[in-house]
């Protein structure tokens, strides 16, 4: 019966002409996103289901994804694009003082994975990918910024700040994993969490 429908729903499904297999490709992409956040974790999204939201047959997921590890490295890497776009903007929004910039990059990574949690499960909370490899990817870059942030606002441009933005960047990843679990916690404002954080490490 499921295969069944499966195939009526890809009769449906108007066939991308040639040369649009790029169009079909994001489609399962986004769609994959979509059921990410509604899931309560990665390993419970199913091709099956991706293919479901974009009405297609199964079989046409395979042609753009060798297994489900595959879109979900695809979906790591656009949803990997949009956080560091809103870190950059965030950052850019903050003006030239280093203080406000390391705040505004802060806020805006604790701001994106609150409001996408089962995108930063799938960024952050790779459990169900082993293998992967942050530093070959766009993850870094990311880590860049919330590093040359944190280097900024020091006296040194030299010094080796790498400790300090790991201890914040794991401090932040505790804050928002720790608020999304805990959601019964009597949490003080979120922002003034961010900051005591922030004061802890980086003294900004």
């Amino acid at each position: 019966m499921s295969a069944q429908r499966d195939a009526t729903t890809a009769r449906r499904r108007v066939p991308n002409r040639r040369g649009h297999g790029e169009r079909l490709r994001a489609e399962l992409v986004e769609a994959a996103s979509q059921l990410l956040e509604e899931l309560d974790s990665e390993d419970a999204l199913s091709l099956r289901a991706v293919a479901r939201q974009v009405n297609v047959a199964p079989q046409s997921v395979y042609l753009h994804f060798a297994d489900k590890r595959a879109l979900l490295s695809a979906v790591f890497e656009v949803r990997f694009a949009d956080l560091i776009q809103e870190l950059e903007s965030a950052a850019s929004a903050a003006g030239d003082r280093p203080p406000d910039r390391l705040r505004a990059i802060c806020r805006a990574y604790c701001a994106y994975a609150l409001r996408h949690p089962g995108h930063y499960r799938v960024l952050f909370g790779t459990r169900g990918t082993p293998g992967w490899q942050l530093e070959e990817m766009h993850g870094m870059t990311a880590l860049s910024l919330l590093e040359d942030a944190v280097r900024a606002c020091g006296d040194d441009e030299q010094r080796d700040v790498a400790p300090v933005t790991i201890c914040l960047w794991a401090g932040l990843h505790g804050l928002v994993t720790l608020r999304r679990d805990r959601p019964s916690f009597p949490w003080p404002d979120f922002d003034e969490l961010v900051d005591t954080l922030i004061d802890c490490h980086a003294g900004a």
